[in-house]
């Protein structure tokens, strides 16, 4: 019997959140029924990482199946500068190029210009922006530039970005039908500034780009869910689900109002908290034939370069450029421990924070980290804080760590 074929793939991707703020993953404050009953008929990702931990190269990688490094794109960019060149082929063009109809609703930031946009890297259907972030009410930019398009063109619209973005996927989906298609929702929330849905009239409250509260941010996540909801019903409604493969993960790890579960520091860090990032993946026609029963969970080492290829091998193709990503749903040809890498060498992301280089390595359970001059050796599974460096006991896995991580990888 030849294996099942999805005709219909969702990708759903949050920004700068934490790891423990959705319910799947330890979150007890924030309410999210939707994300929780997704988790209860998929797999659940419990060490899955961003290849970087900030917006261009994660997303870049995330798109190709390659690491930053090897894309050119280690750090993020701003307009005027270059994207991420066609030469490198996204999900989207893979899926277009197989004959489904592809759309992006929400964040872009793979460049700024016609030739690196989201029509050029095989998107049919774009509205949303390319901007790092836009306000959830103006869709302005920080610096008061509106920003929001529809494809090449910049568009008003009345709305919470949320809310848009949604209504954008529940029509594609009706729109669609039965076609094969691929849909990649890429929500800004939850990003500063931390406006939640229902202030559209409050211009007093808060300056959304600068403050906030916990109860704002919870109620961002909380109306995500609600979104994500929205677009599990549409599929239900056309009956699609069975047939679809649902993905569910962040860009990386949050910051300031973030609950990073038991993990330290966050955004911009390749400490625990800035890289390991929740996945949820749903497909119930081909989940059996892979022997993983829904609402099961995996500790396996993954990394956001597996979903080009897991999600590829889904609809039976199969990429023609160098993947560093694997399918996650394959059968196991090796008992070899994975090894994964990092390295980000960025000015301050903050006005508090010095700037620094960091270097990384997650070998089966040990993961070596080089900051600023300094190393540590953690063994996750038992100090998932990091907060006892077990280097002195292990000088010659340090030693051979280090060498992997200046390695030509």
């Amino acid at each position: 019997m030849s294996p099942p074929r999805s005709k219909h793939v969702v990708l759903i991707v949050f920004d700068y959140m934490g790891y423990g703020d959705i319910e799947p993953f330890g979150q007890s404050e924030i309410r999210t029924p939707n994300i929780r009953r997704l988790a209860e008929q998929s797999i659940r990702y419990t060490d899955c990482y961003a290849p970087a931990p900030i917006c261009v190269p994660s997303r870049a990688a995330m798109l190709t199946g390659r690491y930053p490094r090897h894309l050119g794109m280690e750090q993020n960019i701003y307009p005027g500068e270059a994207g991420l060149p066609v030469s490198d082929k996204t999900l989207a063009r893979y899926f277009k190029d197989a004959g489904f109809n592809t759309a992006l609703y929400g964040k872009w930031h793979l460049g700024y210009e016609a030739a690196d946009s989201p029509n050029a890297h095989g998107f049919d259907d774009f509205l949303g922006f390319r901007e790092w972030n836009i306000d959830y009410y103006s869709h302005n930019t920080r610096e008061g530039i509106p920003a929001l398009h529809h494809n090449a063109t910049a568009i008003r619209r009345e709305g919470y970005t949320s809310d848009i973005f949604t209504d954008c996927a529940v029509d594609f989906i009706f729109d669609n039908g039965s076609a094969p298609c691929f849909l990649y929702v890429a929500y800004n929330a939850g990003l500063p500034p931390y406006a939640p849905p229902g202030r559209e009239h409050d211009t007093t409250a808060f300056d959304t780009w600068r403050n906030g509260t916990r109860a704002d941010y919870v109620a961002m996540v909380e109306h995500l869910d609600k979104c994500v909801g929205r677009i599990l019903k549409a599929l239900d409604d056309q009956g699609l689900s069975d047939d679809t493969v649902v993905l569910l993960t962040y860009d990386h790890g949050g910051a300031e109002l973030a609950t990073k579960g038991p993990f330290f520091h966050g955004f911009g860090t390749l400490w625990e908290g800035g890289i390991r990032v929740p996945m949820i993946l749903r497909w119930p026609a081909g989940m059996p034939a892979n022997s993983r029963a829904p609402g099961s969970v995996s500790s396996d080492p993954a990394i956001l370069m597996d979903i080009t290829p897991t999600l590829l091998a889904t609809a039976g193709l199969e990429p023609d450029q160098p993947m560093d990503g694997r399918d996650l749903l394959a059968d196991a040809t090796t008992t070899a421990e994975r090894c994964l890498h990092w390295q980000i060498e960025l000015p301050s992301l903050h006005e508090n924070w010095r700037a620094r280089a960091q270097r990384a390595v997650r070998r089966g359970k040990w993961k070596y980290l080089w900051d600023g001059g300094f190393e540590f050796l953690y063994d996750l599974p038992r100090d998932p804080g990091e907060r006892e460096d077990l280097g002195y006991r292990h000088p010659d896995l340090v030693a051979e760590l280090r060498n992997l991580a200046n390695s030509d990888w």
